[in-house]
């Protein structure tokens, strides 16, 4: 899948957050879950085993009871690592938070100065976004109100892409029905203006 590829490629040796670490619920993916992990998940449709195994520290936070140690049960708006990340994965969470500016800039109060953030998120101008909302959304961005959002939250975006979504294998009719239907974005905070 495009965005494990590319998340995977940035952690390499790097403290990481991941928030939304538990991740869909079971029955959104249950007739592929084989080979659950630590985490709780199948290594098919989730990050954790595989990103452990690549950072040199990885913490999650989810609003959902752990299945991991190193996964704290918290809301990313407030919640208080008491430390700094060089890498935040949000993968799809940002669509389901109450609070996006907060939860965005509790993320930039996280990261190192010269830490990234990694965004996935739907596509709000997408037909098969629009026709089929998931009811636990709470607003959605197209690439524009996203990098509004991120802007005004103190990043900027390095890298942005779209790409036909989650599952590991989609034929041709529903990549092309799926083709920009996430978006992906790489950000670093913006950097102070020099004197």
């Amino acid at each position: 899948m495009i965005r494990e590829e590319i998340i995977l490629s940035y952690l390499e040796g790097k403290d990481i957050l991941d928030i939304g670490s538990i991740g869909q619920d079971m029955d959104f993916f249950s007739r592929e879950l084989l080979n659950v992990k630590e985490s709780g998940r199948s290594d098919k449709y989730y990050l954790w085993d595989r990103m452990k195994m690549k950072a040199r520290s990885l913490t999650g936070i989810d609003t959902e009871p752990p299945q991991a140690e190193s996964i704290v049960q918290g809301n990313m708006e407030t919640y208080d690592f008491k430390r700094q990340f060089d890498l935040v994965v949000a993968g799809d969470v940002l669509e389901h938070v109450d609070n996006q500016g907060l939860f965005l800039r509790n993320i930039h109060r996280h990261l190192r100065e010269e830490g990234l953030l990694i965004l996935t998120t739907p596509n709000a101008k997408w037909p098969t976004v629009m026709l089929k909302p998931n009811p636990t959304h709470t607003l959605w961005h197209d690439r524009y109100t996203l990098d509004e959002i991120l802007s005004r939250c103190g990043f900027d975006m390095i890298r942005f892409l779209y790409y036909y979504g989650n599952k590991p294998y989609y034929n041709w009719v529903k990549r092309v029905l799926t083709l920009r239907q996430q978006m992906l974005v790489v950000c670093r905070k913006k950097q102070a203006a020099k004197k």
